[in-house]
């Protein structure tokens, strides 16, 4: 379906949410996840708690109301106290703290003087503390794009929730090892005006973050929320948008969405459809399905539970209309009875005779509950409680259809799609953190951090290729996480840029291919590595094997390593005297075939010295030694 956005009056903003490659933001506890077995499991219960202004925020009230039991997995050596909110927070991480106020200075953000972390109200379970910790860091400034220049509403740091693992619908479980990493959220004004451009400024600020060399990688390290409008319409927030390549897809299916409310509002208005009409009168229609052949209907009968029915006047072939691909009106007023209850949905009369429904029961449901022509009706079964909970949130989504889109947050599906989360948070979840101080940024801690912001990718581009990069590497290394530490060893340490480059971008990125936890190096360790490369001590052919024992022993120094693993160079004598060994222990075959005995040689020859020498040095003294023996026929 095609849009004129400037028509429909498109407003877009986005909130890009960057986690950061830091310790944890309040503990000084690694930022890691883990996939081993977890060291304890906690069970917990969590209950909303009134704002400052004696106000429950209406998200958390509804989450409340679900009635889950939250358990919590961690791990003795990696999770601490404050991850399960049994102490109280640490000071703010200090290298997270510098990272966003270099972004909010190449964004041109008015940074505030102090910065006081608040209390964000989340009992959904993904804090232990029933709140999400966040500050805000400043205001104002800019992303450039192509065409223009996208405004910056406001830069804030805050604490990553724990990760769901396991799900029920009487529990969730989540994992403690991603609670309290550092994200930077930047939000953007409203005025991104097409679908386009949503991905373009995606693009940007994405780029933004990783020229700081702080920004973690990978799936679900950086998360894009959207806020999309239509005259007509709704703020509507869509959470959790993963897929960078089709963000624009999820802005055009939420303005078809919206669009195909408001075109479904005014056609309910035209037949007559009000509110008023829309009534909680639920009728119990077991008895109608006794003889089902539909699976569903048949086993809820089977245990007991009930099947309940409600008419929904004039909404006929309303419940039928596709609003987003293979989602309906229908399938809106099901999202809502999912998730405010956990049942499986519902089935509705637009959709019927299906799943094993047939003509005669849906005549029959229409008689009971007195369906007119124009009307329409829903069926959920379940556990009697559960199945009124879940007429009752059908209803009230059908309610809102006479209003056209409704404010809401949404979860992002696969594909672009969307689904109903929660009604849209409110200013009463947010209140003081009590357990920690105001942060002073002062004018002398931002000048200093100005003497050293990052270099742009141009920038980037432009030096490394003075320094003698080809254009792969550079394209490679202009984003990569470690372009300030190899600018700094080119620059300072005077290390050879190529020799440099290569490690870091094939050595690395191969150990990360093998399974090594290659990120465990620090800055200090891998300079150490580097040096001994330079200096000859560790051979390029058994750098990646060094890596593994260096990454399996953290607190071993590299020389010591060498030695250990009997990798350590060795003098051209020591050579000498093992190729010619090789050579003479093969002389037969050096006398049959000569310099085409070289290629069999040079694998055995590696195999015996690998680490003691470069490839070139073995390869050089081992040609030398093939040769005298080829003179002495």
């Amino acid at each position: 379906m095609d849009f004129d956005y400037k028509a429909l009056g498109l407003k877009c903003g986005l909130e890009c949410h960057q986690q950061l490659d830091t310790g944890k933001l309040f503990s000084r506890t690694p930022s890691m996840l883990r996939e081993d077995s977890p060291h304890y499991r906690v069970e917990r219960k969590l209950r909303p708690v009134v704002s400052e202004f004696g106000e429950y925020d209406k998200a958390a009230l509804e989450a409340f109301k679900k009635g889950l039991t939250y358990v919590y997995e961690g791990y003795n050596d990696t999770t601490s106290l404050v991850e399960l909110d049994e102490e109280p927070p640490q000071e703010c991480d200090k290298e997270a703290l510098h990272t966003i106020l270099e972004v909010a200075l190449l964004a041109e953000s008015k940074i505030l003087d102090e910065l006081f972390t608040m209390r964000k109200a989340v009992i959904d379970g993904s804090n232990t503390s029933g709140f999400q910790r966040t500050m805000l860091v400043s205001t104002g400034g800019k992303i450039k794009m192509k065409n223009k220049e996208l405004g910056i509403q406001t830069i804030v740091l805050e604490e990553d929730a724990a990760r769901p693992v396991e799900k029920t619908n009487e529990k969730i479980v989540y994992r403690l090892d991603r609670l309290g990493i550092p994200l930077i959220e930047l939000a953007t004004e409203p005025s991104i005006t097409t679908p386009e451009e949503a991905k373009e400024a995606a693009r940007a600020i994405g780029k933004l973050f990783r020229i700081t060399c702080r920004a973690k990688r990978g799936l679900g390290t950086i998360r894009q929320d959207l806020n999309v409008s239509i005259r007509e319409g709704a703020r509507v927030e869509i959470k959790g948008v993963q897929e960078l390549e089709i963000i624009d897809e999820y802005v055009r299916r939420e303005i078809q969405r919206q669009y195909s409310l408001i075109a479904a509002k005014k056609e309910l208005e035209k037949k007559g459809a009000k509110k008023e009409l829309l009534k909680f009168e639920p009728k119990n229609i077991g008895k109608i399905f006794e003889k089902t052949g539909a699976k569903i209907l048949k086993s809820t009968l089977e245990k007991k539970d009930s099947i309940m029915a409600l008419k929904l006047p004039e909404f006929a072939g309303i419940l039928g209309k596709e609003l987003q691909p293979n989602r309906r009106v229908g399938t809106e007023l099901s999202d809502n009875v999912k998730t405010k209850t956990g049942l499986k949905g519902l089935f509705h009369s637009d959709e019927l005779p299906n799943y094993g429904i047939t003509q005669s029961e849906v005549d029959a449901v229409r008689k009971e509950l007195g369906c007119g022509s124009g009307d329409a009706f829903i069926i959920i079964a379940g556990p009697q409680e559960k199945a009124l909970h879940g007429i009752e949130a059908a209803l009230e989504r059908a309610k809102q259809c006479l209003e056209g889109v409704p404010e809401e947050t949404r979860g992002a599906i696969e594909g672009g799609n969307t689904e109903y989360l929660r009604p849209l948070p409110g200013a009463a979840r947010m209140y003081p953190e009590t357990d920690l101080d105001p942060i002073i940024v002062d004018k002398k801690t931002l000048k200093e951090i100005k003497k050293d912001l990052p270099l742009g990718t141009e920038q980037r581009k432009q030096l490394y290729a003075k320094w003698g990069l080809n254009e792969k590497h550079c394209e490679e290394m202009k984003l990569s996480n470690y372009a300030r530490f190899f600018e700094r060893l080119v620059q300072k340490e005077k290390f050879d840029a190529k020799k440099t480059a290569v490690f870091l971008l094939e050595t690395l990125v191969e150990a990360r291919r093998e399974g090594i936890n290659a990120d465990s190096f620090t800055e200090p360790r891998l300079e150490e590595f580097l040096k001994a490369m330079e200096s000859g001590k560790i051979m390029k052919e058994v750098a990646l094997e060094m890596l593994t024992k260096a990454t399996e022993n953290p607190f071993i120094g590299v020389e010591e390593l060498v030695k250990r693993e009997g990798h350590g160079s060795a003098g051209t004598k020591e050579l000498e005297q093992a190729i010619r060994k090789i050579v003479q222990s093969n002389s037969a075959m050096v006398k049959e075939k000569g310099m085409n005995s070289f290629a069999a040689l040079m694998g055995d020859t590696m195999k015996e010295l690998r680490g003691k020498a470069s490839g070139s040095e073995i390869s050089t003294i081992l040609k030398k030694e093939i040769q005298s023996i080829i003179g002495q026929k």
